[in-house]
C-alpha cells in the first residue's frame, strides 16, 4: 500500500511504495532527501502454529558475529564507500552528518560541476592533458611550420614571377597553405571541447587533412571578420587614419582594440561549434547574452591564453621590431626586380611582334637591385621557435576551453537537438502567408548590407589581397544563387518564356522576386539575402576603387611651385 510523505523543504506531499519504508527518498519537486516513516498498520494476531523452537533460536542468535565490520556503507542509500571517502559517490551525502552539503546540492541541481571549480582545476588538468598528448603538440608544431614555410615560399615566388599565370598559381598555393594554420586551430579546439563535454580525458587518433583545414581556416577567418566588423568600423577606421599619417604604432593599437570583443567571444563560440546546431555562435546578439553571464570565465581563458603564448608573441614581436624594415626592403626589392622583368619582357614581345605604337614601361632599362638573403636567417629562426612555443600552448588552451564549457554548460545554452521539421503544404503556406512583411525584409537587407559594406570599406586597405578576392567571390556566388532561385520561381509561376526574359534582364527577376515574397516565405529570405549582397558588393567595389585612387594620388610626385623671374638670380634670369 503506498505511503504518503511530506517534504520539509518545499512542503510537497507525494506517495511512495511501501518497500521504501524506513529509507530516504528524493523529493519529486526540489530533490531534497525525505525520510519515509512507517504508516499505521493493523496488528496481526500471533500465529498459534508458531513453534517455541523458533523463539529459542532467535533469542540465542548473535548478530554481531555475522556483521561485516570492515565494510562501510552510506547511511542514506546503502552504497559501498571507502574509509577515506567524505561524500557518497552515489547520492552525494556527507558520510559524517548524513546530509548533503550546499555545494553538492548546487552541483546536482546544475547536473554538472560548478563554474567556481573551473578556475582552480583548469591549470593542473590542462597540464596533465598536455602531458598525455605530447604527440599532438608535436604534430601541431610540425604542421604549422611546414604550412607557414610553404606560405612564405609561395609569397616569394608570387612576387618574383612577372607573368599572371604563375603568379596566380603561387598566390593560390599561398592562400591554401596559410589557411591551414587557423583551420587546424579551429579543428583542434572543437575536438578537444567536444571530448571535454563528453567527460573524456583522452582524444582519439586525430589525422591531419590539409584541404579540410584550409576550408576550416576560411570559416575561421569569416567568423572573425563577422564579429569584428562593428568595432573595426570605428577603431579600424581610426587605425587606418593614423597609419596613413605615418603613426603606425598608434594605428596598430587601434586596430588591435577592434579585435578585443572577438577575442573574448572566441571561447564561448567554440562549444556551440561542436553542437548539431551551431547558429548561436554566428549570432552576435545571442553570444553577447551568453557573455554577460559568463564574462568572468571567458576573461580568465583569455588571460590564460595570453600568459601561455607570451614566448611565441615575444618571438613575433622580435621579428617585427628588429627585422621588420629589413624584411620590407627585401621583398620590395624582389617586387622591384619583378616589375623590371615584366617591362623588359613587354618590350621584347613588342619588338618581336613589330608593334609600332608600343610605349615602354617606366622600369625599362633600370638595373635590378641586389637581394641579400642573409636578412632572412634570424627571422626564420625566431619563426621556428614561435611555432615551437605556440604548439603546446594551443593544446593547453584548448583543454582549458573544454573545461570551461563543461563547468558552464547550463549557462552556455547549447542546442544539443534539432527540432523536427514538419512539412507544410504550399496551400497552407499561401493561406497563412509569410511571417514577415516585405518592407521589414527589405529594411533588414539594406541595414545589414550597409553595416557590413561600411566595415569592408574601411578594412580593405589592411586586408590581404587574396582574402579580398575570396570575399568578393563568396558575395558574387551568393548573388548568383539568389538569381537562379528567383528564375526557378518565375519558371514555375509564369513559364519558361518569362524566366528567359529574367535571365537577360536581371532587374525584372529582382522585381518579380519581391512580388513572390508577398506570399512565399522562402522567396522573402532569398530576396533579403540578395539585397544584402548587392549592397555589400557595391560598397566593396567602391572601396577598392576609392583606396586605389587615394594610393595613386599619394604616389604622385610633388609639383614645385613656379618661381617668379624677379626672385631668380641675375645669371639665371630669362632674357
Amino acid at each position: 500500500m503506498p505511503i504518503k510523505v511530506r517534504c520539509k523543504e518545499c512542503d510537497t506531499t507525494f506517495s511512495v511504495k511501501d518497500e521504501a519504508e524506513g529509507k530516504r527518498v528524493r523529493c519529486k519537486s526540489c530533490g531534497s532527501p525525505v525520510k519515509v516513516t512507517a504508516g499505521q498498520k493493523k496488528k496481526k494476531r500471533p500465529s498459534r502454529s508458531k513453534s517455541s523452537d523458533t523463539d529459542d533460536f532467535l533469542a540465542s542468535f548473535d548478530i554481531d558475529k555475522i556483521e561485516d565490520k570492515d565494510s562501510k556503507i552510506c547511511p542514506r542509500c546503502g552504497y559501498d564507500v571507502d574509509d577515506e571517502d567524505i561524500e557518497c559517490a552515489n547520492c552525494g551525502v556527507d558520510l559524517s552528518t548524513g546530509r548533503m552539503s550546499e555545494a553538492t546540492r548546487k552541483k546536482r541541481r546544475r547536473k554538472g560541476p560548478t563554474v567556481e571549480e573551473f578556475y582552480g582545476k583548469s591549470w593542473g588538468d590542462a597540464y596533465t592533458f598536455l602531458g598525455n598528448h605530447k604527440g599532438l603538440a608535436f604534430k601541431t608544431f610540425l604542421y604549422s611550420f611546414i604550412a607557414s614555410t610553404l606560405f612564405f615560399g609561395s609569397i616569394f615566388m608570387m612576387m618574383w614571377c612577372h607573368r599572371t599565370p604563375p603568379r596566380a598559381f603561387w598566390g593560390f598555393i599561398a592562400f591554401v597553405s596559410i589557411m591551414a594554420i587557423p583551420g587546424w586551430i579551429w579543428f583542434i579546439q572543437t575536438e578537444v571541447v567536444r571530448f571535454a563535454l563528453q567527460k573524456k580525458a583522452k582524444l582519439k587518433r586525430i589525422t591531419f587533412d590539409f584541404f579540410l583545414c584550409s576550408a576550416l581556416g576560411i570559416k575561421f577567418i569569416f567568423w572573425v571578420i563577422l564579429f569584428s566588423l562593428p568595432m573595426q568600423a570605428v577603431f579600424g577606421a581610426m587605425g587606418y587614419y593614423y597609419i596613413t599619417n605615418d603613426n603606425i604604432p598608434v594605428g596598430a593599437i587601434m586596430i588591435a582594440v577592434g579585435f578585443i570583443p572577438t577575442f573574448l567571444m572566441f571561447p564561448l563560440a567554440m562549444p556551440h561549434m561542436t553542437m548539431t546546431d551551431s547558429s548561436p555562435a554566428w549570432m552576435m546578439h545571442k553570444l553577447g547574452k551568453v557573455f554577460l553571464n559568463l564574462a568572468k570565465p571567458a576573461i580568465f581563458w583569455c588571460i590564460v591564453f595570453l600568459i601561455t603564448n607570451l614566448p611565441a608573441i615575444g618571438c613575433l614581436v622580435g621579428i617585427g621590431v628588429m627585422y621588420g624594415n629589413d624584411l620590407d626592403q627585401f621583398f620590395s626589392n624582389v617586387r622591384y626586380n619583378s616589375l623590371i622583368a615584366a617591362d623588359e619582357q613587354a618590350k621584347t614581345d613588342a619588338e618581336e611582334n613589330k608593334i609600332k605604337d608600343f610605349e615602354p614601361g617606366e622600369f625599362v632599362g633600370k638595373e635590378p637591385r641586389t637581394l641579400e638573403p642573409k636578412v632572412l636567417i634570424v627571422p626564420s629562426i625566431l619563426w621556428f621557435f614561435a611555432c615551437l612555443f605556440y604548439a603546446p600552448a594551443m593544446i593547453f588552451n584548448a583543454r582549458v576551453n573544454g573545461l570551461m564549457a563543461l563547468h558552464s554548460k547550463p549557462d552556455l545554452q547549447l542546442i544539443t537537438k534539432i527540432q523536427e521539421t514538419k512539412y507544410v503544404s504550399k496551400a497552407v503556406q499561401k493561406e497563412t502567408g509569410p511571417p514577415t512583411a516585405r518592407w521589414k525584409l527589405a529594411l533588414a537587407g539594406i541595414g545589414v548590407g550597409l553595416v557590413i559594406g561600411t566595415g569592408f570599406f574601411f578594412l580593405i586597405p589592411i586586408l590581404p589581397m587574396m582574402l579580398l578576392y575570396v570575399l568578393l567571390f563568396i558575395v558574387a556566388f551568393t548573388q548568383i544563387g539568389c538569381f537562379f532561385a528567383t528564375l526557378a520561381k518565375i519558371n514555375s509561376e509564369e513559364g519558361l518564356g518569362l524566366a528567359i526574359l529574367g535571365f537577360f534582364i536581371s532587374l525584372y527577376a529582382y522585381i518579380m522576386g519581391w512580388v513572390y515574397a508577398k506570399s512565399d516565405k522562402d522567396m522573402g529570405g532569398t530576396m533579403m539575402i540578395w539585397t544584402l549582397c548587392i549592397i555589400v558588393s557595391t560598397m566593396m567595389q567602391f572601396g577598392v576603387a576609392f583606396h586605389a585612387v587615394a594610393k595613386a594620388i599619394e604616389e604622385l610626385p610633388a609639383v614645385e611651385a613656379p618661381v617668379d623671374p624677379a626672385d631668380m638670380p641675375a645669371d639665371q634670369a630669362a632674357p
